[in-house]
């Protein structure tokens, strides 16, 4: 049986099996918020998400560094579903408010517009859907024990509304910084259908390995009884 005390353990041949585990899930999120050190799992309060670097085209170049996304912890559980044929779990989850800081670079056009500058970046956004896809394995490790790690991490994002400032444009000229922010804001869905496949990477990255940081630590008959 497990020790951590945050993990709760669902069986899986109880007939509700994914409500168990949603709700255990729930009783892990104070836990994701602040990170449990002594089994290696980061806190989601604040997500790091390192540096960003946005190429769509050979007119644009976007980098954003020490990206820290908040909100990410209070995460609304709307579907799971596990698989243990495929071994393929899916995950759908809302994230209510996520606020992004961060400090970019920018070069080139960005909607037909010459734009350029270095600074702090801030963007808000709001009724976010994340849906989530994990193939996972099973494997012996060194001590003979069979475990499980993750080799297919794929994460789809819609944002229903969101604004995204860039500071500092154009050396500090406001008058031109504020006209490229209502550009920006003003067709921001197409901004964030060029950007959300990069941020969509990111989240993955971090996710990925936020989940491998528990799983690896026990067996697949610890975390998965009966399967």
């Amino acid at each position: 049986m497990i020790a951590a005390e945050f993990l709760h353990v669902c069986q899986t041949q109880d007939p509700h099996y994914e409500t168990c585990v949603t709700e255990s899930i729930e009783y892990l999120k104070p836990y994701l918020k602040t990170g449990v050190p002594e089994y290696n799992i980061p806190s989601l309060e604040p997500l790091i998400l390192k540096k960003l670097e946005f190429l769509p085209s050979s007119s644009l170049r976007l980098e954003a560094t020490d990206v820290e996304a908040k909100g990410a912890s209070n995460f609304v559980l709307k579907k799971v579903k596990l698989d243990f044929n495929t071994l393929i779990f899916l995950v759908d989850v809302e994230l209510p408010n996520i606020q992004v800081e961060g400090t970019y670079s920018v070069d080139g056009k960005i909607l037909l517009i010459p734009i350029r500058g270095s600074g702090p970046i801030h963007g808000n956004f709001s009724n976010c859907i994340g849906a989530c896809k994990m193939q996972i394995e099973k494997y012996l490790d060194e001590d003979g024990e069979e475990k499980m790690r993750i080799t297919d991490f794929k994460l789809k994002i819609s944002v229903d509304k969101g604004t995204i400032r860039l500071d500092n444009l154009f050396g500090g000229e406001k008058a031109l910084g504020d006209v490229v922010n209502s550009a920006i804001n003003n067709n921001f869905d197409l901004f964030l259908k060029e950007l959300l496949p990069l941020v969509e990477k990111a989240l993955s990255d971090s996710f990925q390995n936020l989940t491998t940081s528990i799983i690896q630590q026990f067996t697949f008959a610890q975390l998965f009884p009966g399967a």
